[in-house]
């Protein structure tokens, strides 16, 4: 009775992963015994690796064992090496946004993490992303993992919202008995980024084997890496200007050059004389009043404060990247690995009530702690003006502004002296899971179940700049009655102010400091997810190849989040943006089904067929009602070839950030399309210069602030709806006879998602104002101009608007075989197994505006999104022993946009690259000893590149690193 029971369970499974349910496609027609079913059952149900040729939906899985030999800490790390995910936010460049350090979010396809529905057992999961449902990777349980398993193509009728483009199923062990303690090292060649984890596992049967109980704890800690400490970014590349350009004539626009540096601005300071829009940007001189400074300069200081002349390096006219000079370069606050800390437990337990009857618990804790660094605060085109009886200025310098009647001047200075800004992020999730599972009858199964999840962070912003206090403390002047220098302002004076000095670098007490450099504001986040589900599966009735399998459910789920920032962040005091707190909840009840249906089977060119089909209907409280359904079929023509296909309708509901997030403050890019060297650039000239016009914008128009940084406001919109993705899968699976342990697939997907929820590009919303047939739309209210034409701010609400498309082919060959056959010996040589996973993009565009298809922003073949992408492993195993050499490919890739001329800059892409990773195990008693080596050619990111981008990210930022571990398992 426990051997059908576990039968029937499994089988449930295999319905929800639209498998075939004929049995007969791994082992043939021959009769199985009862434990060849139980284990092909486990296979195909539990959607491992061997169901990949055995579903419709293509499956890549890769095992526990892989992830541990490859040495990487971090398990999304590993995972984001697979060519279907992108390196969006790994640990290395999760710190790009206010909030997100540590955080290691999943993404299927490069179309956003929340598109990607990350589960544990097949259960929803708490995310960790406040208002969102991605999860971060970095908490679940590693040491009780069995396998992940990556299903791609829309799966919301079998999972629900969020499986747009897929989903990750993390497996882990029920039947763990035993101990196990495991130790790990990595060493990286250069300094910085070692890493180091503690692990021990506990399990064990009990009440005659009726139940298991199992537990983990792990600690993990990885040190930061900072740019200094690796060549490829101390080296300091940046692109300038080319002399030899011409126009659009083959010759690069700009050039790669070292030793880069930025002549606006100095980490010691820099006082421009005449203006460095007149001098670099060769406004006329009669703008300086209105610009800045009068005196003769440029200068600057030496650390110790000496007034000395400020070097702005070479460069063309125009150009603010220079080569050598005094300007900043960004080596000192270049972090390229944040430190990390981790902390996991988590315990499951199963008993059997009776024979079919079985209650099943889980919970987990994780606590992650990750810290890094950015750039410091900063200064410039006016915004620090200084005093000229300021205490700490020079005589020399005192002399000039006397001398040209100044009483201030502007000062330019990036400030890594006052400290670095970063985050200090602690995050804590638990879930619990409790449910029976059981069979209903000898062909039913059904399972129970609640799920809760909480999510707790407290995210620190580290060197947050207090702007009144800051200026309050640059007002040093000399106090008559003491002789001593102290702060302007009296009251600044009563509540601690210290008077700083800018002249220089590293001049300041850390007191003095500490008066305007804030350490303990930041935000806090909640989330929590309850979830209650219920299903049942088994056979309707017969159908001439096999019984007619049934999956029904229901579901209910409940999600809230909320996050809140100190006072001083919503008011806008601080140097960072001005971030408005957000709140809400949803909550949805769904039912689904799922058919499969086998019609034919055992006739020619039909070793089996089988249909699948599935829906979901959902009611949101946000939304209201959806509904959602996939069909496929599972055709194997003979023994070795199979045939597979879907297609399906999955939805997006909006994330409660999307839905509740109050317009907030924002800096955009952006050049002004009324710029008089910007008209001619429209569709149509003509009107984009009328459109100007009737804004009052001058033919003459040159705007001072085109590509800076433009304050705006962004957010949520409660008027949302949901996104709708049509997804195709088509493909091949071979199995031949004539080779045992071959397995080659070849999958084809398309997928569209319309009515994508996103924010309407700055470029976009400015554009689409002056290229419109009339200024009364919908962009030019989005942003206002003040008397001198300029644009002042831009609004930027999110918007169903835009419409995502990708097309590729994925592909897989694993073949495993004991050298012995070969050898023709019947002496033990060992075995081989070669794989090669893979992924060839053919189309990857995003639409800003999907009414607008004429005008895709290509992904496909840009930096992060490569053409063509695959790994090989090779492994041989030998009793106790087994060595394996993996490598990664990635595609050269565009650094320009893919609609840019290629003499844009040069380089304008990457070269090819290739990692080559060397690992190893042996066994003896109850030791296991494992290392190797990674990324042995000491591959760096291409030049220009740090690899902390969104879209550098997929390069390696460690350089060669060497890991030893060892596992005690008794």
């Amino acid at each position: 009775m426990e051997l059908k029971f576990k039968k029937n369970f499994l089988s449930a499974a295999i319905v929800f992963a639209t498998a075939s349910s004929s049995t007969a496609f791994a082992q043939g027609s021959e009769e199985r015994t009862d434990a060849e079913l139980l284990e092909e059952v486990i296979v195909t149900g539990s959607r491992i690796k061997r169901a990949n040729l055995e579903t419709a939906s293509p499956i890549t899985s890769v095992s526990a064992e892989d992830i541990e030999l490859s040495g990487n800490i971090s398990l999304g790390d590993y995972l984001n090496e697979l060519p279907a995910l992108r390196s969006t936010y790994s640990n290395n460049n999760a710190g790009r946004f206010i909030g997100t350090t540590g955080l290691n979010l999943l993404d299927l396809r490069g179309m956003g993490t929340v598109r990607t529905l990350v589960l544990q057992d097949g259960r929803r999961h708490i995310g960790s992303s406040s208002g969102t449902s991605a999860v971060d990777v970095n908490t679940i349980p590693e040491d009780l993992l069995v396998r992940v398993d990556t299903v791609t193509g829309g799966q919301s009728a079998i999972y629900g919202a969020d499986a747009v483009t897929g989903v990750v199923n993390f497996i882990t062990r029920d039947d763990f008995e035993g101990l196990k303690v495991n130790l790990h090292h990595m060493q990286p060649r250069l300094d910085g980024g070692e890493a180091s984890e503690f692990s021990v596992t506990w399990g064990s049967n009990f009440a005659d084997g009726r139940g298991n109980v199992a537990m983990s704890i792990q600690h993990s800690q990885t040190a930061e890496v900072f740019g200094k400490d690796r060549p490829w970014v101390a080296s300091q590349p940046g692109y300038q200007i080319n002399p030899e350009d011409t126009g659009d004539d083959g010759i690069p626009d700009e050039i790669l050059v070292f030793n880069s540096t930025n002549n606006l601005l100095s980490e010691n300071g820099v006082i421009w004389g005449p203006h460095p829009l007149t001098t670099i940007f060769g406004y006329p001189e009669a703008a300086a009043p209105q610009l800045g400074s009068l005196l003769s300069g440029p200068y600057t200081f030496t650390d110790s404060g000496e007034f000395v002349t400020f070097n702005p390096g070479n460069h063309p006219p125009g150009e603010t990247t220079s080569v050598g000079g005094d300007g900043l370069n960004f080596i000192r606050s270049t972090q390229l690995y944040p430190d990390l800390e981790s902390q996991n437990f988590f315990t499951k337990a199963h008993y059997d009530l009776t024979d079919s009857i079985r209650f099943f618990a889980e919970a987990k804790y994780s606590r992650n702690h990750g810290e890094s660094y950015g750039q410091p605060s900063f200064d410039y085109f006016g915004d620090l003006v200084i005093s000229a009886d300021n205490a700490f200025v020079p005589a020399e310098l005192k002399q000039q502004l006397d001398a040209a009647g100044m009483d201030s001047f502007w000062y330019h200075r990036f400030h890594s002296d006052l400290g670095l800004r970063g985050d200090d992020a602690e995050r804590e999730v638990q879930r619990y899971v409790l449910g029976v599972e059981g069979d209903l009858s000898s062909s039913w199964s059904y399972e129970v179940s609640a799920v809760y999840g909480q999510y707790d962070a407290e995210v620190d912003y580290t060197n947050n700049r207090h702007n009144a206090r800051f200026f309050e403390a640059i007002e040093a002047v000399v106090d008559p009655d003491s002789g001593e220098v102290v702060c302007r302002s009296e009251s600044a004076r009563v509540n601690g102010c210290q008077p700083i000095n800018l002249f220089g670098f590293g001049l300041n007490s850390q007191e003095a400091i500490d008066y305007f450099m804030l350490q303990d504001t930041g935000s806090t986040e909640k989330m929590t997810q309850t979830v209650f589900s219920a299903n049942a599966t088994g056979d309707l009735f017969e159908l001439p190849a096999g019984a007619l399998a049934t999956a029904i459910g229901v579901e209910y789920r409940e999600e809230t989040s909320e996050v809140d920032y100190d006072q001083v962040i919503k008011d806008g005091e601080t140097f960072m943006n001005a971030l408005a707190p957000t709140s809400g909840e949803y909550d949805v009840a769904e039912a689904f089904f799922e058919l499969s249906a086998p019609l034919l089977g055992d006739l020619p060119a039909i070793e089996s067929l089988t249909l699948g089909a599935s829906a979901r209907f959902s009611d949101y409280s946000t939304i209201g009602a959806t509904s959602t359904w996939g069909a496929s079929i599972d055709w194997a023509v003979i023994e070795d070839v199979r045939v597979r296909a879907t297609s399906s309708e999955a939805v997006r509901a909006p994330n409660i950030d999307e839905l509740f997030a109050p317009l907030g403050e924002n800096f955009f890019t952006w050049d002004d399309p009324c710029s008089f060297d910007k008209i001619d650039d429209a569709p149509d000239p003509d009107q984009r210069a009328a459109r100007c016009a009737e804004l009052g914008v001058p033919a003459d128009f040159n705007s001072v602030r085109d590509s800076s940084s433009l304050n705006g406001l962004s957010g949520g919109n409660p008027d949302l709806k949901e996104e709708t993705a049509e997804t195709i899968t088509y493909g091949l699976a071979i199995t031949p006879r004539f080779a045992p342990g071959l397995a080659i697939t070849v999958d084809y997907w398309d997928m569209e998602i319309t009515d994508a929820i996103a924010g309407i590009p700055a470029q976009e919303i400015l554009e689409r104002c002056v290229d419109s047939a009339s200024i009364n739309n919908i962009y030019c209210p989005l942003v206002p101009r003040d008397s001198t034409s300029e644009v002042i701010s831009l609004t930027s609400p999110l918007l169903n608007i835009a419409s995502l498309t990708a097309r590729g082919i994925d592909y897989q060959v694993d073949y495993s075989f004991d050298l012995a056959n070969i050898i023709t010996t019947e002496s033990d040589w060992g075995s081989l197994k070669f794989s090669l996973l893979g992924t060839e993009l053919l189309e990857r565009n995003d639409y800003p505006f999907q009414d607008n298809p004429d005008d895709p922003d290509e992904e496909r073949g840009e930096l992060g999104d490569p053409i063509r992408s695959y790994t090989t492993n090779l492994t041989y195993s030998r009793g106790d022993f087994e060595v394996n050499w993996r490598s990664r490919y990635i595609d050269d890739m565009l650094l320009i946009e893919a609609d840019e001329r290629n003499d844009l800059q040069d380089p304008y892409k990457t070269p090819s690259i290739r990692y080559h990773d060397l690992h190893g195990r042996y066994k003896f008693a109850e030791f296991e000893i494992y290392g190797g080596v990674n990324n042995i050619d000491d591959v760096e990111p291409p030049v220009g590149l740090s690899g902390t981008g969104g879209d550098s990210g997929i390069y390696n930022t460690l350089g060669r690193n060497f890991y030893l571990g060892v596992n005690y398992t008794l």
